[in-house]
């Protein structure tokens, strides 16, 4: 070890443009890129996989629902994990560790071997976003907080689209096997980069326990001292978990947010069995670049704070849930571009859903439960996913599109249902906001 893996960030955040701020936010965008890089790479390989293990649409549907369950049950429980060196070191030791699982993946003898790797690999990996935006947190000025987040978002952005193109290409000329393993090399590149660009004497953020040069070993007392801290975060973690969802309008955004998301991850998820089907017959590239739709979700998003501006929130929200619904049923017919215009207007206002979903949650929740909230709000997401990908798979094997169409609709109802019973909290809330911008 290095004298300067025991040296603690400087007590002053990066400003803007300084070469420490650009080497932390390039670093949380390489974070952000492998989240997404990892857990949607089996989407656009799915028919390779069934095919190579022998399976169906509904079992093999589970390589992308276990990533998300993972990702699910990880989050929350993760997020008091700590390390003695620190939110970087935190942050490369699990991406590393979903290098590493993503390379077994690809060796995986058996479809619910492989499925259980991913599940860990996506535990894993769970870590990392609270990591990085702690990081941003902590280590960026407050002037540049934004910005720096919305670098780590565009990498999330640019790793969802890699993660379905880069595969395709891949399994185009090679087995989908050879297509995870570099999934799984770029994804341990990005760690290499993590470490690269670590702030120089910066190997623990401004939280971390190293003692720096000359640190001493931990005492027991001091062991004890430590788990009982974890303890207490647990607890604080709890408390504002419950004082979050005691909030109506807090747990209509996460019904919201899951139910959107399962519809939109539905159709995702089966699409490929559509596109690189008898009914259709595209290649495996083909049939992925359907995902660079989700380009018109980044146009969407930066714009949905405008759009509920002008149109108000639960219209929004409506607006979203009925064009996820629609999406649907404009994709049945056997053409190409009935499927290409259904899944474009679906992604489109699915993301308008999400965003406003979202920052209802983060208006909603007390100051001192905000993050605990956001993180239920992304659990209750990636549940969503979850069920999405799950039931979606069950419902296109057995019936087509049309199944997947039906559940799609039901899961936009539920969001729909859960806006409108939540609109009331909302409403209440904006009112309240309105006379505090009064006072002051």
């Amino acid at each position: 070890m290095t004298s300067a893996d025991t040296v603690s960030f400087p007590s002053v955040p990066y400003p803007q443009g300084s070469p420490g701020y650009r080497r932390v936010v390039g670093a949380v965008f390489l974070a952000g890129f492998a989240v997404f890089l990892v857990m949607y790479d089996t989407q656009g390989l799915l028919p390779q996989i069934g095919a190579g293990f022998g399976a169906g649409e509904a079992a093999t549907g589970w390589s992308v629902a276990a990533t998300t369950l993972g990702m699910a049950l990880g989050m929350i429980p993760l997020s008091t994990v700590g390390l003695r060196r620190g939110l970087f070191h935190r942050m490369l030791v699990f991406l590393v560790l979903s290098g590493v699982i993503g390379l077994a993946c690809a060796l995986m003898p058996s479809l619910w071997s492989l499925v259980a790797a991913r599940f860990l690999q996506d535990v894993a990996v769970s870590l990392v976003p609270a990591s990085a935006l702690a990081l941003i947190g902590e280590r960026i000025g407050p002037e540049a907080i934004t910005a720096a987040t919305g670098i780590y978002l565009a990498g999330n952005t640019v790793g969802g689209l890699c993660s379905r193109l880069i595969p395709g290409a891949v399994a185009e000329f090679a087995s989908w096997r050879w297509a995870m393993g570099v999934m799984a090399v770029l994804c341990l590149a990005c760690g290499l980069g993590v470490a690269l660009l670590r702030p120089r004497g910066a190997a623990a953020s401004a939280g971390s326990t190293s003692a720096g040069p000359g640190s001493r070993p931990t005492t027991g007392q001091e062991r004890t001292g430590e788990r009982q801290t974890g303890e207490r975060a647990v607890g604080r973690t709890l408390r504002a978990a419950r004082e979050s969802l005691s909030i109506p309008g807090v747990l209509a955004a996460c019904v919201i947010g899951a139910a959107l998301m399962a519809a939109f991850n539905s159709a995702y998820t089966v699409v490929g069995f559509r596109l690189q089907g008898p009914e259709l017959g595209l290649g495996p590239a083909a049939a992925n670049a359907v995902f660079l739709l989700y380009l018109l979700g980044t146009f969407t998003s930066a714009r949905a704070g405008r759009i509920v501006g002008r149109i108000g929130l639960v219209p929004a929200l409506l607006v979203s849930a009925l064009a996820v619904a629609a999406g649907y049923w404009i994709a049945l017919p056997s053409q190409l571009l009935w499927v290409v215009v259904g899944l474009g207007l679906m992604t489109a206002l699915f993301f308008l859903g999400h965003s406003s979903a979202s920052a209802t949650v983060a208006r909603l929740a007390p100051a001192s439960a905000r993050s605990t909230a956001s993180a239920l709000y992304l659990t209750a997401y990636y549940v969503g996913a979850t069920a999405g990908s799950a039931l979606g798979s069950v419902g296109y094997e057995h019936s087509g599109w049309l199944a997947a169409a039906g559940l799609g609709t039901l899961y936009a109802a539920i969001a729909a249902i859960a806006a409108l019973l939540g609109s009331r909290a909302m409403r209440r809330r904006r009112a309240e906001d309105a006379r505090e911008e009064r006072r002051d």
